[in-house]
């Protein structure tokens, strides 16, 4: 699988995924990737390192648009970048494993970032409280996310330039990956942050289950 690949088709769009175990969340992931894949679309899922490997289920493991790295246990950071180089186009949309996408996120966010690729795209989350802007858009200026991040990486959709011109993930922070690399996309790259009034995704807020919502105690620096 090579860069470029498929840049004749414009409107395809690859589903980027980091899995370090989940096995509960794995099948329901995996039949909600079946469900959402348009004939032209693709998927890199990257196993991180997961105690109990992950395997392609049955009708996904002859499919030549779903690729499966397994580089071991590399971090977040680092799988994420290495599914997203792998990526055989130009357009890439981020997805947990714990989470669902909705049907026709990726048509929808398709046709927006074809007319505006010079952005991170975003939409909305079942759990979300009701859009209070009357507009089906808006845009987010940085110094916004200094105050809480309203943004949800799972929604996450971007033209790979805009992550090449950013220098990709921080393979060596222990947290706040995205939100290091929305800061760092309008920052360095010029790009803008734009979240829409569409939902497109059924969110896992189980806390007990949630993936990447806990720093890993030996990340945390020592006490004072």
């Amino acid at each position: 699988m090579t860069d470029g690949m498929t840049d004749d088709i414009t409107d395809a769009m690859t589903i980027i995924t980091t899995i370090r175990d989940g096995d509960g969340f794995r099948d329901r992931f995996f039949a909600n990737l079946t469900a959402n894949l348009r004939a032209q679309d693709f998927a890199v899922i990257v196993d991180d390192g997961s105690q109990h490997p992950v395997y392609l289920p049955q009708n996904l493991a002859n499919d030549p648009r779903i690729h499966l790295l397994t580089p071991g246990k590399i971090g977040r950071g680092a799988a994420l970048n290495i599914a997203i180089k792998a990526a055989p186009t130009k357009l890439i949309a981020i997805q947990d494993v714990d989470d669902l996408s909705l049907p026709g996120r990726l048509a929808a966010q398709t046709a927006f970032l074809l007319k505006q690729p010079n952005c991170l795209l975003f939409g909305r989350a079942t759990s979300d409280r009701p859009w209070l802007w009357p507009m089906n858009r808006r845009h987010l200026s940085a110094k916004r996310l200094y105050r809480s991040n309203p943004l949800h990486h799972s929604t996450l959709a971007f033209d790979k330039s805009v992550w090449e011109r950013t220098g990709g993930y921080d393979p060596d922070l222990a947290c706040c990956i995205d939100l290091d690399f929305y800061l760092r996309t309008v920052t360095q790259a010029g790009a803008t942050l734009i979240q829409q009034r569409t939902v497109l995704i059924d969110r896992n807020l189980d806390p007990k289950t949630r993936f990447f919502c806990q720093i890993p105690p030996k990340a945390l620096p020592p006490n004072p």
